[in-house]
């Protein structure tokens, strides 16, 4: 079953790996990207970043959700990974489940605006993310456990 969708750009590394494993308590992490599906190297260092004891599938948009689909995981724990909001769109057009979108890092860069702290969105960010909201799925933005979620909708009235 799955835990909870991420955005973060960087996909795994330590602070995804370590304290939302304590948070959620996952026993696998499955990462939606067609970029680090198709690099060999990005997917041997995430690997590396992986908690012991995890199981870790690193799958394109389309083999995720195929993945997340089968019933086999329905017994699992599973955290998944994207690197933006259209990709979880894109995500959750393919799969029945609806589960908590968690807005985490997402990095400065051109086109992007502050959005709350450690996220920056572009307009098309934001036009995914209202999709998804209006799904009915529940949008949070929290950088890590230890600090409070905040709501998408509320942000996103003041944005």
């Amino acid at each position: 079953m799955i835990q909870r969708i991420r955005i973060d750009d960087r996909l795994l590394h330590g602070q995804v790996a370590f304290s939302w494993k304590s948070k959620l308590d996952f026993n696998a992490i499955v990462i939606a990207s067609d970029a680090a599906a198709n690099d060999p190297m990005r997917k041997q260092i995430m690997k590396m970043c992986c908690p012991e004891g995890v199981k870790l599938a690193v799958r394109t948009v389309e083999d995720a959700a195929e993945l997340l689909k089968n019933p086999r995981l329905e017994s699992m724990r599973v955290f998944v990974v994207c690197p933006d909001p259209e990709t979880v769109k894109r995500l959750l057009d393919l799969i029945p489940d609806r589960p908590l979108v968690n807005l985490g890092g997402m990095a400065s860069g051109e086109g992007k605006r502050l959005f709350s702290r450690m996220v920056y969105v572009s307009d098309e960010d934001v036009a995914a993310l209202d999709d998804i909201d209006a799904m009915g799925i529940e949008i949070e933005v929290q950088e890590v456990p230890s600090t409070t979620a905040q709501s998408y909708k509320h942000l996103r009235e003041k944005f």
